[in-house]
């Protein structure tokens, strides 16, 4: 199907259809809040402070699409670690099973990365740090202090060039306040989840300190017949170190060292054919072992120096990286051996990010450059049958490829950065922001032939390859404040995400080829509201995305495995919309809502030579995303004080293939969590029970279903879990 300009003045027709029913539903639903907020005068929504412009500035007059969440918001939902923000983010798709618990993969606004160790396009950052794999990317908390969804292309002020988005995760620096925090949680499956954190003074006004430590263990929840014990099972610890010292009212200095031991199962999944032909989802029979052990290290130091009471300069250093060896697991969950991988990566990386912050009245500005290093190892042991069907799993000889995939990938990026803010009237005001990136890949392989023993019988293919990539990407946006409490803005931006090499190449014509960059051009008009005295927070947004040469990973029959390559062009449209209500002093309640129709303009050969995919859904993109929260005060007769908070989400159908075949399909579902806590009549204490799934949702989360090799699997949320918890905050 190929698409002509009037298919797309029909979408920018769709497009304003859709804005202009938000903003209906969004003055009905105002109106109909006030009603009920007058009972309650002195209620209102929290405020919530965001750096996502590189200061401080509140969320109601930052003129992006963000979504933020306080430390309150994630203490009444027990949001964990990022997981747990999954469907709570209108259109971010964040995948509730990964190959790992440490590890996420992420979609926003219908862009996204399945394959967990590529690139992301949802820049990750800890503390202004960038993570550059997926693969560790699931960080737990306990120092947490806020978390911030940038949505859109990101990269005129700080950081990588991202072209979906940004995911800030900001935790709190130790101060000459002294405070501990213990939690210690037990629940069903044998879960036992430990967070700890002492902060306080060590030389008074001059120096602090704070140490934080995660235990997160749970036993498994699905059961493997072939190795007679259950699988999916969870085990972390975390640390995190800062130390804080400001030796003069213009300097501060940030150390921070964190560190990471993951010893959880790799995942186990579900076949849909089984022994007896029948069918549990809560039984994989994988006869690989799932081992895999994760540690990752790293450390940072922020270095703000004040030039003047309007200038100051900015330098953020890091070093970092995770050896996962091994990580071992098959991609079909049946007894024989059909697809069977062995591997070891390991990452190292360096960044160094120096930003120079303007703020004089009417003007203001960030700009600065960034510089990345990593290097990037993979071996892969890779065993996969060919030519096997779904009803004839037998085992021949010869049927078999054995290969090993041995290979580096070393990238240097770097970049110029800068964005200005003009204010021309106390209402309108006016932002142009430039990046200049350039980024040069090498890629050094060398592959093997392997015996079923695992031993090297013969070299496959050896070489090295390297390409520079270069681009300018724009930025420009308008904002115009009609009163104090109404601002909307437009911004088109442009988004770039480097080339690179295939790096499960196996042949040397693959390997040497380059796969060519992902460029965006994003519209976005925006909304940000609060009304009846700040009793209701309604922030919209709607947008249109126009991508290039979509990056993807994709099943190659002719080459019997995965590659990488463009899809050509795609294009993803939407409006998000997030309310919060304060209906009085007990009750408050948010929602959000998320349209999005994304899909593929262009995408030759998705399946092979002559099976595109134009016209079809991009992956991980569903059309509705849709969640509520609300927290209430119950007014008991006890001790102490109780509230009751439950939230719920809804993700209508998605695809995990291109070709949008019926097995491809994984149901639009809801997943209800909630929490009940009783605070002493001593605040410092607490008695939290939380759960998660509570409506027992069994259907599948994903589904990957390759004929030619027999693979047809399946992936399940976990079960519904209780968790209680004894809290100390003093």
């Amino acid at each position: 199907m190929t698409y002509t300009s009037t298919n797309h003045t029909a979408r920018r027709r769709k497009l304003a259809l859709l804005a202009a029913t938000a903003i209906s539903l969004l003055a009905t639903r105002v109106h109909a809040e006030a009603a009920a907020a007058d009972a309650d005068s002195g209620a209102t929504v929290d405020e919530v402070v965001v750096t996502a412009e590189r200061r401080s500035t509140n969320l109601q007059d930052t003129p992006i699409a963000i979504t933020a969440f306080s430390d309150q918001v994630l203490k009444d939902r027990k949001i964990d670690n990022i997981r747990d923000l999954a469907g709570q983010v209108p259109n971010l798709t964040i995948s509730r099973v990964t190959i790992s618990h440490t590890t996420q993969t992420y979609s926003l606004r219908g862009i996204g990365e399945s394959d967990p160790i590529q690139e992301p396009v949802l820049a990750v950052y800890v503390d202004d740090v960038y993570l550059p794999r997926q693969i560790g990317s699931m960080v737990e908390f306990t120092d947490l202090q806020r978390i911030e969804v940038l949505r859109g292309p990101q990269g005129t002020l700080y950081g990588r060039n991202s072209s979906a988005g940004a995911l800030r995760i900001i935790t709190e620096d130790p101060g000459q306040e002294f405070h501990v925090r213990a939690d210690v949680g037990v629940g069903n499956y044998g879960a036992v989840d430990v967070r700890a954190l002492i902060s306080g003074p060590i030389v008074d006004d001059k120096l602090s300190g704070s140490f934080s430590y995660i235990h997160h263990t749970r036993d498994g929840v699905t059961f493997d017949p072939t190795l007679n014990h259950d699988v999916n099972r969870i085990n972390v610890d975390a640390y995190r170190a800062k130390l804080h010292w400001t030796p003069t009212s213009r300097l501060d200095v940030l150390f921070t060292a964190s560190a990471t031991r993951d010893r959880s199962d790799s995942r186990s999944y579900i076949p849909v054919v089984q022994p007896g032909g029948g069918f549990d989802p809560r039984k994989s029979f994988s006869e690989v072992e799932p081992y895999q052990k994760l540690d990752g290290a790293s450390g940072s130091v922020r270095v703000t120096y004040d030039l003047s009471d309007s200038l100051k300069l900015k330098s953020i250093t890091s070093y970092g990286g995770f050896d996962l060896n091994p990580v071992n697991y098959d991609n079909d969950g049946q007894a024989a051996l059909v697809q069977k991988n062995l591997i070891h990566y390991n990452d190292q990386y360096y960044t160094q990010e120096v930003q120079l912050n303007g703020d004089y009245g009417p003007f203001k500005f960030t700009t600065g450059v960034f510089y990345l290093h990593e290097r990037f190892y993979v071996q892969r042991d890779g065993y996969s049958r060919k030519n096997a069907t779904l009803t004839d799993p037998t085992v021949t000889p010869g049927n078999y490829n054995f290969l090993r995939a041995h290979n580096v990938t070393n990238t240097d990026s770097i970049a110029l950065f800068g964005e200005v803010n003009w204010a021309a009237t106390d209402q309108l005001s006016f932002t142009a922001g430039l990046r200049g990136t350039s980024e040069k890949k090498t890629f050094t392989f060398a592959n093997s032939v392997l015996n079923l023993a695992g031993q090297v019988t013969a070299p496959s293919i050896n070489g090295e390859a390297d390409k520079t990539w270069s681009s300018v990407t724009p930025k420009l946006s308008v904002q115009y404040k009609w009163t104090p409490d109404i601002l909307t803005y437009a911004t088109w931006a442009k988004g770039f995400k480097a080339g690179g090499f295939d790096n499960r190449a196996t042949r040397l014509d693959l390997a040497e080829l380059p796969f060519d960059p992902e460029t965006v051009s994003s519209f976005e008009l925006g909304l940000k509201s609060e009304w009846f005295d700040r009793r209701v927070r309604a922030n919209l947004a709607v947008f249109y995305n126009d991508y290039t040469n979509l990056q993807v990973s994709f099943y190659d029959p002719a080459y019997v495995g995965s590659r990488r390559g463009n899809a050509g062009k795609a294009t993803s449209y939407g409006v998000e919309l997030e309310t919060d209500t304060r209906f009085t002093e007990r009750l408050g309640v948010q929602f959000s809502v998320g349209y999005l129709d994304a899909h593929y303009d262009e995408y030759k050969g998705a399946g092979g030579l002559g099976v595109d995919a134009d016209g079809h859904k991009l992956i991980g993109a569903p059309r509705w995303s849709v969640s509520g929260g609300a927290t209430y005060d119950v007014p008991v007769s006890i001790p102490g004080s109780l509230r009751i908070g439950v939230d719920a989400q809804f993700q209508s159908s998605i695809y995990s293939s291109a070709l949008e075949r019926p097995q491809d399909r994984t149901p639009g579902q809801t997943f209800v969590n909630g929490t009940l806590t009783w605070t002493s009549p001593d605040p410092r204490w607490a008695v939290v029970l939380s759960g998660r799934n509570l409506l027992q949702s069994e259907k599948p989360v994903s589904a990957t279903y390759t004929p030619s090799t027999g693979v047809y699997y399946l992936n399940f949320p976990d079960p519904r879990t209780f968790l209680v918890t004894l809290r100390f905050r003093g």
